[in-house]
């Protein structure tokens, strides 16, 4: 980039401080500012400015404006610049005895849902940790409110619905951080792009799905966006359809089996990925999809595995009958 070349020069003494901070590092992207401040000891002074990181932060994920993101992230060990380091890169499970992640603090879940860049949804709420959700039921965040839907001023065009699905998927965005205010960390555990799209045959909403594999506990953490049209959907081969609503957002851990995991067992999992490496930048958009459509056949595999072990004892039991 042409403004880390003009920074890194030796006539860098020469431009006053502020020049440097409102006219050059105010133009560069996270990534950039931090390989910036790795140049020298005075360039790390400047790009450690807290205001530089919010902005970015901010601009990057609307969502953290809230004033309960905004407290949190003031006790991260180095404020936005912590935050950013933890939320851009994609997470990856460090395992450990679940002894180590203790799910008892309370987690906050913020969220930016975009198509084709426009920003559709931003929201943050507080994931519930009482005796029951812990040890009863399964784990599951909903954004939304039961009766809640959000205007999305896309429109269903009808048609070839085919056509549509493979836009919406293509054109979704999710950022789903999750920040741990005890431990001062965070966590994108989205992985950014869409991984599927399908319409539910009960609901006939489209449901977009956002997933994060964890290997080492053969489980995934998926984040699922429903759509639907304002009049709900009667014929997918309509000519013409309503406006598209937003009228589910939830996040949900299954594991290898298809069975969604308890309210304790998903959190060691969280908690796992909030103290887990970062690898490999945001950019990369199809990691997340390689990585669960491996999952998913991962999945057919043990289904298959299954079905001949139950098929051996069947045959085990009519043979002993007999």
């Amino acid at each position: 980039m042409k403004s880390v070349d003009i920074i890194t020069s030796e006539s860098i003494s020469t431009l006053h401080p502020d020049i440097i901070k409102t006219q050059i590092l105010t133009r560069l992207d996270g990534p950039t500012l931090a390989s910036t401040a790795s140049t020298s000891s005075y360039l790390q002074t400047l790009c450690s400015e807290q205001k530089l990181w919010q902005e970015i932060s901010t601009k990057k994920w609307p969502c953290i404006n809230d004033s309960r993101v905004v407290q949190a992230i003031s006790s991260f060990p180095s404020g936005y610049r912590s935050f950013f380091a933890d939320s851009y890169s994609y997470a990856e499970q460090t395992w450990q005895s679940e002894k180590h992640y203790p799910p008892t603090n309370g987690l906050i879940s913020a969220i930016d849902l975009y198509y084709k860049g426009e920003l559709i949804l931003s929201k943050v709420q507080e994931i519930g940790n009482s005796g029951w959700f812990l040890s009863s039921a399964p784990f599951l965040v909903d954004m939304l409110d039961p009766k809640e839907s959000v205007k999305t001023g896309i429109r269903y065009p009808g048609g070839d619905y085919e056509v549509w699905v493979r836009d919406m998927e293509e054109s979704m965005v999710l950022n789903w951080i999750v920040i741990d205010p005890v431990k001062r960390r965070a966590a994108n555990i989205s992985s950014r792009k869409a991984v599927s799209a399908r319409r539910n045959w009960l609901t006939g909403d489209l449901e977009i799905k956002f997933s994060t594999v964890v290997e080492k506990k053969a489980a995934e953490v998926a984040a699922v966006v429903s759509c639907g049209s304002a009049e709900a959907w009667k014929e997918v081969d309509e000519e013409v359809g309503g406006e598209v609503h937003v009228r589910d957002v939830r996040l949900e851990v299954e594991d290898i089996e298809g069975k969604s995991l308890k309210g304790r067992d998903s959190l060691v999992i969280l908690h796992g990925l909030l103290d887990g490496k970062r690898c490999c930048k945001d950019g990369d958009d199809r990691r997340g999809k390689r990585r669960y459509e491996e999952f998913v056949g991962a999945k057919r595999l043990w289904r298959e595995k299954k079905e001949r072990g139950e098929k051996a004892q069947d045959m085990k039991g009519d043979i002993l009958t007999y």
